[in-house]
């Protein structure tokens, strides 16, 4: 997811109606102020509330999740961070996860219903370290490195396999791509994105991934099939801005917030089945190098 900024959750209400949410968490709201607000984003009515605060004022983190949490890992506070948060989107919920084997920000992070892999990111240098984040017990392992050391990335995928893409190298804007099978930490090359870019986002469905926005400031998508990796351009996007977040369900990706010339609380509706794209509702406040993930993104 990414991943930088993919949680949500599901529940059900009086009527026996399932509702859904995407979370976006963390980021900074201009001049370095960081915050450690989350912001529920309801896909069918469109509604943002206010979710349960993070247990550190952070940006530049990442999230990914199973139906039940969603883990914001990485980022940068007063220094690069390896602290993560474990949000139970059923009541709302949040306590402190266990630590990331390398504290960095810039990261990108995707999974399954089981596992959570966190990528990429900078602590002074770029890196391809890789966490691998067991929902069930908060255990934590290395995984295995990317394929290119880089940061400002996203990550997308479904229950198989994670496709990180795009970052900086510290030297060049990347188009690279790694696909990372959850089954056996096994990673290769995957077919490069259409734009280098960095601090893009991406979110997806059981099918294919969009990675859409970053930065020189673009409103550029790929759209990624994982079952045969090709990838085309997709619709653009209606903003402008890199730093970004994007989550979704099985339908729809939510990409929200960024900067493009300011701070912004812009959020773009992303339709997969038909690559067609409207403005959402826009975000309580203008974020920027915020998280995001979901319950239900990626096919979950």
């Amino acid at each position: 997811m990414s991943g930088i900024l993919q949680p949500f959750f599901m529940y059900t209400n009086n009527s026996g109606v399932a509702v859904e949410y995407g979370l976006f968490g963390g980021g900074s709201i201009g001049g370095f102020v960081l915050v450690n607000t989350t912001q529920k984003y309801k896909y069918l009515s469109n509604i943002v509330s206010s979710g349960t605060v993070l247990g550190l004022a952070i940006y530049g983190l990442a999230a990914t999740g199973n139906s039940t949490v969603g883990i914001f890992g990485g980022g940068y506070s007063d220094t690069y961070s390896n602290y993560t948060d474990k949000y139970t989107y059923s009541d709302d919920t949040r306590v402190a996860g266990t630590l990331l084997g390398l504290a960095r920000s810039g990261l990108a992070a995707t999974g399954n219903s089981t596992v959570g892999i966190f990528g990429g990111g900078y602590n002074g240098t770029g890196t391809a370290y890789t966490d691998k984040y067991t929902y069930s017990g908060d255990t934590r392992a290395a995984g295995t490195v990317l394929g290119l050391a880089r940061f400002g990335l996203a990550a997308t995928g479904n229950s198989t396999v994670g496709i990180f893409g795009g970052g900086y190298t510290g030297s060049s804007l990347s188009n690279y791509t790694d696909k990372y099978t959850y089954s056996g930490d096994t990673r290769a090359a995957g077919t490069v994105l259409g734009l280098a870019r960095y601090l893009l986002a991406a979110t997806g469905n059981s099918t294919v991934g969009i990675f859409g926005g970053g930065f020189n400031t673009t409103t550029y998508t790929d759209k990624y099939t994982y079952s045969d990796d090709t990838r085309v351009a997709g619709t653009l996007l209606g903003l402008a801005r890199s730093g970004l977040a994007a989550t979704g369900n099985s339908t729809v990706g939510i990409f929200g917030g960024g900067y493009g010339g300011g701070y912004s609380n812009y959020t773009d509706k992303y339709t997969y089945s038909s690559n067609s794209r409207v403005a959402g509702t826009v975000l309580s406040t203008t974020l920027n190098s915020l998280a995001a993930c979901s319950a239900t993104a990626n096919g979950l």
